[in-house]
């Protein structure tokens, strides 16, 4: 048996592989090559991020990981189950040879195999991400702000501003590469849907907020929410792989006390009259007050478990 990185033309063996381990696991969706190649494009794949074991001429399993620490279950073919141990064992060793800090994964919470898997090699639950729905309708069209509230445009030389002012949500982020994600994403124009709420005078940043419309993108009523997809603008996975989702909502704030202001930011009449009926949010368990803000203003539609270890 080897354990080798990967070579071009594995995709072909990936989504086999996929298909027949995962097919009896609970909304199983097909992977085909192609989906393969474009979802690593970018990532460690082609720098040793992907393993893959071999015996013979026949690749009977693989493992991979990204640059953001998650790491896939390492998934084989019946009866090549041995090789399951020696794909995690290069993948975390790969990554810690990396110095990065942490492997994390997430799957369907019904994956129960898949996840005892993890729970077995010293992953724990470090959060759940909850995802929202809310109808439009419910959304207020003009909210009335202080005197000493304004909401702008947000301008791209706060990115340090909002790190500091949300470094739970934007841990080890750095001001370039948010800018660069809201400002020349190729897949969206945040541009025009990123506002600031600040405090008149000091021109002090309490919060900001973004409202994805794009009818190209996903209906949010229609996804199943439990499936483990970060939503495209949800604030802090800027690194991770997207869903895209019309009418994704998304804020951080400073202060509790002002989240609601947060909601007189998007046009709501305009998101009405382009036949957006439903908003959706995501949110990780773990950021309380945001929780409670969702939770207040939206219903929750789903959730997947994020399992996480220490390396090094």
């Amino acid at each position: 048996m080897l354990i080798r990185t990967y070579q071009p033309g594995d995709e072909q063996a990936q989504a086999c592989i996929y298909n027949t381990a995962a097919a009896g696991l609970p909304a199983f969706k097909a992977a085909n090559p192609e989906e393969i190649i474009r979802r690593h494009r970018g990532d460690a794949a082609e720098s040793g991020g992907r393993f893959f074991a071999v015996y013979g001429e026949e690749v009977v399993g693989y493992a991979t990981f990204c640059p953001s620490g998650r790491v896939s279950y390492p998934w084989c073919l019946p009866g090549a189950e041995s090789v399951r141990e020696p794909l995690h064992n290069a993948v975390l060793a790969e990554m810690t040879r990396r110095g990065l800090p942490e492997a994390w994964s997430t799957y369907r919470s019904d994956w129960s195999v898949v996840l005892e898997f993890f729970r077995t090699h010293g992953f724990h639950e470090k959060r759940q991400m909850i995802n929202y729905l809310a109808e439009v309708a419910w959304m207020p069209d003009r909210p009335d702000l202080p005197d000493n509230r304004v909401i702008v445009p947000l301008d791209p030389a706060a990115m340090g501003e909002l790190i500091s002012m949300a470094p739970g949500i934007f841990s080890s982020v750095e001001p370039g590469s948010l800018e660069a994600f809201f400002w020349e994403n190729p897949h969206y124009a945040f541009r025009e849907s990123l506002f600031a709420l600040k405090e008149a005078g000091s021109g002090r940043l309490l919060g900001v907020s973004l409202l994805v419309l794009d009818d190209r993108f996903a209906d949010p009523s229609r996804i199943d929410a439990a499936m483990p997809c970060f939503r495209l603008g949800a604030f802090g996975y800027e690194r991770e792989r997207h869903k895209r989702v019309n009418g994704l909502f998304s804020c951080v704030f400073s202060d509790p006390a002002e989240s609601d202001l947060l909601l007189a930011a998007p046009n709501w009449s305009r998101a009405r009259a382009s036949g957006l009926t439903h908003v959706a949010a995501q949110a990780p368990s773990d950021a309380s007050a945001l929780c409670a803000f969702y939770d207040r203003c939206f219903h929750r539609q789903g959730a997947f478990p994020i399992l996480s270890r220490r390396l090094g």
